[in-house]
């Protein structure tokens, strides 16, 4: 970067320079006075010496002692004054003719070489007067011409100084001022640009420069805020008027849904409900109960649990000395930024749900009970006619007996079925608990099931590794392991695989059945273990079935502390893995059995007629 000197250094150097340039000329004036005065007295002196010795030749040519003493004594003061040394001899020499004369002796002698030495004298002094004349003439000429070349110097400088102040500093500051009134009416682009000027002075156009830059910068921001807050506000506008739109849609779907709704803040108090939820509360109220989860209250029966205080709460509340039942739902609410507004409380009436529960828990009941009596004695006498005859039976007699035996005993398992999932459904499961060897467990559900996989022309074979006997109820495993095999030849076209797996897999027995039939749809798998449910491939090939046999599954499985999951690919087979916890010998002799008595439902003889897959 270049470096120039400064504004004030600028003004020293040239008050400087105009300061040396009158003193050179005061100075080279005063020498030159001094050397006319000096010359003026050299010149005077020169004169008085060349006067004297005139007179003293005057006196000598006359004779006159007194005149050549008083001559003498002129020219020896007059010598002295002017540094000529020979005056003082001269002088000694007309003191001497003038006493000669005074003993009025005839012509001295020396007096002619006297007079040539006095007019030699004269002579010279008057050369010497006027090359000293010639001299301050010089003198006095140098003198003017110094003086008119100070002054026109001195003109000279003091304009160049007024015309570079004028280019570098008044320039500058007349742009500056002109662009800073450019800035005054609103121009942010003015700028005073480039120019040569002093130091100070460019550096206040940078200066200027840079600032006016800094605004047009902060206005640009400042507008691009404006147009942003606009922009915002615009937003904010359409938001309100969203919010209270959705405000008033909220509003209404409140108040139109069935269900009772309220959002509570952490004290149980309603910030906002619906008339559904008023009328709850007031029915509630009324009998001195409250549908606040955070108070207990011993009318509510809990049904799916509750989480800890502060998450989702699922359970049900009845009215006391009524038959109403509601379903209630708690969970917490938050803010965007996940601070806890509240509690949102929605609570169903499932009183119809509950009773239409119970009636069809008692026609299930009723009917397995009303088809268990005739089927038993269809049963018995056909196990009477074909052993009891003392003679075979024709073929087809045998065949129709036949028949009916098969149809009879899947009406039996489809009875047991029914019964279960009505005495299953809202009271535990009751087992009775006891050592089971799985492996011979799965190796008899196999025998039970290789005539029919023979018939239909499946390989079925085991895969069993050597494992701990466990503690569970014997024929409800077994009732799972029924269910399993059947699901997997029903599904199985003929040429295909069905494999039993058993291992151990650290603390769980795992127990998989894999089949290489036709698979099951995604969108079923979800559902697989729901009641009544039948997939869309069973349907379409018309698969026998209620839908009952992986709910059965689930339950008993779940009911020993165990898990089912299901894998499949539609068109490569289905896998079904039963998880079994592993049990020790000693906490097997410490086990103790369940209160009460198993529900009395017949296990299935074999595996023949179970439920599909659900």
């Amino acid at each position: 970067m270049r470096r120039t000197r400064g504004l004030s250094t600028r003004l020293v150097v040239a008050i400087g320079l105009l300061a040396a340039l009158h003193l050179t000329v005061f100075v080279v004036l005063l020498t030159t006075l001094h050397d006319l005065g000096t010359t003026d007295r050299q010149a005077r002196g020169t004169a008085a010496v060349a006067m004297n010795a005139n007179d003293s030749r005057i006196a000598l040519a006359r004779g006159d002692a007194s005149g050549l003493r008083a001559g003498a004594a002129a020219l020896a003061r007059a010598g002295a004054r002017a540094g000529v040394p020979e005056t003082s001899a001269l002088a000694s020499e007309l003191r001497a003719q003038a006493a000669a004369r005074h003993l009025a002796a005839p012509e001295p002698a020396g007096a002619r070489v006297l007079d040539a030495r006095l007019a030699a004298l004269a002579a010279r002094e008057r050369a010497t007067r006027r090359a000293e004349r010639d001299r301050v003439t010089n003198l006095t000429q140098l003198a003017w011409i110094a003086g008119a070349t100070g002054v026109a110097a001195t003109l000279l400088c003091a304009l160049g100084f007024l015309l570079y102040l004028r280019r570098s500093l008044l320039a500058p500051l007349r742009d500056v001022a002109g662009t800073a009134r450019r800035l005054a009416a609103g121009d942010l682009h003015a700028r005073v640009g480039h120019r040569e000027g002093i130091g100070e002075v460019d550096e206040l156009a940078q200066t200027f420069d840079q600032m006016a830059a800094s605004l047009e910068d902060s206005r640009t921001a400042l507008e691009r805020q404006n147009r942003e807050l606009a922009h915002q506000r615009s937003e904010l506008i359409e938001a309100v008027r969203s919010a209270r739109e959705g405000a008033s849609i909220v509003r209404a779907v409140l108040d139109t849904t069935p269900d009772a709704i309220a959002l509570l803040d952490g004290d149980g108090a309603v910030i906002v409900d619906n008339p559904p939820m008023r009328a709850v509360r007031a029915a509630f109220a009324a009998h001195d109960t409250t549908l606040d989860p955070g108070i207990p209250s011993a009318a509510g029966a809990s049904r799916n649990g509750a989480s800890a205080d502060g998450g989702e709460r699922r359970d049900e509340v009845a009215l006391p000395g009524g038959r109403r039942a509601f379903a209630r739902y708690v969970a917490p609410v938050h803010d965007g930024r996940g601070r806890l507004i509240g509690r949102l409380l929605v609570v169903r009436e499932i009183t119809g749900e509950r009773e239409a529960e119970r009636a069809k828990q008692d026609f299930f009941a009723l009917v397995s009970h009303e088809l268990r009596t005739p089927l038993t004695a269809i049963l018995g006498y056909v196990e009477l006619l074909t052993s009891d005859e003392p003679a075979p039976l024709p073929a087809e007699q045998a065949r129709h007996l036949e028949v009916i035996e098969r149809n009879a005993r899947r009406l039996v398992r489809l009875v047991g079925d029914l019964l279960f999932a009505a005495q299953v459904e809202g009271a535990p499961l009751l087992l009775e608990p006891g050592d089971v060897d799985l492996a011979a467990l799965v190796r008899d559900a196999v025998e039970l099931a290789r005539c029919r996989a023979e018939e239909a022309e499946i390989e079925l074979v085991t895969e069993l590794a050597p494992v701990e006997r466990c503690v569970g109820d014997r024929d409800r495993l077994a009732q799972v392991l029924d269910n399993l095999l059947s699901n997997a030849l029903k599904f199985t076209p003929a040429g295909g695989r069905v494999v039993v797996r058993l291992a151990s897999d650290g603390a769980q027995m795992r127990i998989e059945v894999a089949d290489t039939g036709v698979g099951i749809p995604r969108e079923d798998q979800p559902h697989l273990f729901d009641r009544f449910y039948r997939a869309r491939n069973a349907t379409d090939r018309s698969i026998p079935g209620l839908g009952l046999g992986l709910t059965i599954v689930r339950t008993i499985v779940e009911g020993h502390g165990g898990s089912v999951a299901v894998h499949s690919t539609p068109g490569e087979g289905a896998r079904f893995t039963v998880l079994l916890p592993a049990v020790d010998s000693d906490s097997r002799s410490r086990a103790p059995s369940p209160a009460g008595r198993r529900p009395s439902v017949p296990s299935p003889a074999s595996a023949a007629g179970s439920p599909r897959r659900a």
